[in-house]
């Protein structure tokens, strides 16, 4: 893994400028296109991407000295990783598209980041992230857009005058604040599905939600398999509403996080 110094702090000033990253070229490609085969496996047999998660790589990639060093320099000393993950597979037909437009976390301030990985090239064609830079957005427009609600024209030409796409290439660490408003884009017509996978991160000693807990330090040792197997249920039980596909698993993901839900 690589990340330049120059690099990192030109970013680290965008995080405080506009509310996101964007860094290319920072994982090896080797073991990107090995945690792309993954996901495509766990596809194969028939389960949710999410199911990538029971293995090793997309622990283990949270935790290079230098992408916490990054992540340090925004969130403090010591910052620690939440156990909210996903993998996304946006498929490789016109009119695919990733999540709708949302906030991950409103009222964090600058104790959270997003981190979001692209395990295949994430282009305009196929489905790239966008956001709204921050300053853009005001309470109103947060509640309006959760609630489906319409919003006045004025308010909609300054969003799309501030609207960022985010492409780039296999193996690179974008990311975002709480409060930023994002989504994935959709298939412009490219024959190849969008692979990523995201990650979440806090200032140690802030407030977490309920949703965040348990949290992890990524400088010890990886989470057991139960571990995994609660933040696989849990994402499961939330994110359906982006991917109403994944709904007939939520019987599973029930039974899964009853059982290993740890003790708080």
């Amino acid at each position: 893994m690589r990340i330049a110094a120059d690099a990192a702090e030109r970013e680290r000033r965008r995080i405080d400028e506009d509310g996101y990253f964007h860094l290319d070229g920072v994982f090896d490609p080797e073991r990107i296109g090995r945690m792309r085969r993954i996901v495509e496996a766990v596809r194969a047999d028939g389960w949710p991407a999410a199911f990538a998660f029971v293995f090793d790589d997309f622990w283990t990639i949270a935790r290079s000295p230098r992408l916490l060093a990054f992540l340090e320099a925004s969130l403090g000393e010591a910052c620690l990783q939440n156990t909210v993950v996903w993998a996304h597979w946006v498929v490789g037909a016109r009119g695919g598209a990733g999540w709708h437009p949302h906030i991950d976390a409103a009222d964090t301030g600058a104790t959270f980041l997003s981190a979001w990985i692209p395990l295949s090239d994430a282009t305009v064609d196929n489905g790239c992230m966008y956001l709204i830079r921050p300053g853009a957005i005001s309470g109103e427009v947060g509640e309006a857009f959760d609630a489906r609600a319409d919003l006045p024209y004025p308010t909609y030409r300054n969003l799309l005058h501030n609207v960022v796409a985010l492409p780039g290439p296999a193996g690179s660490l974008i990311g975002w604040r709480g409060d930023v408003l994002h989504w994935g884009g959709a298939n412009a017509g490219a024959t190849k599905p969008r692979v990523s996978m995201a990650l979440e991160f806090r200032s140690r000693g802030a407030e977490v939600s309920d949703f965040e807990w348990p949290m992890i330090d990524p400088r010890q040792s990886l989470p057991p398999f139960e571990m995994r197997l609660f933040a696989i249920a849990k994402a499961l039980r939330e994110y359906s509403k982006f991917e109403p596909l994944v709904s007939r698993f939520l019987p599973l993901a029930e039974r899964l996080w009853v059982r290993n839900k740890p003790v708080r």
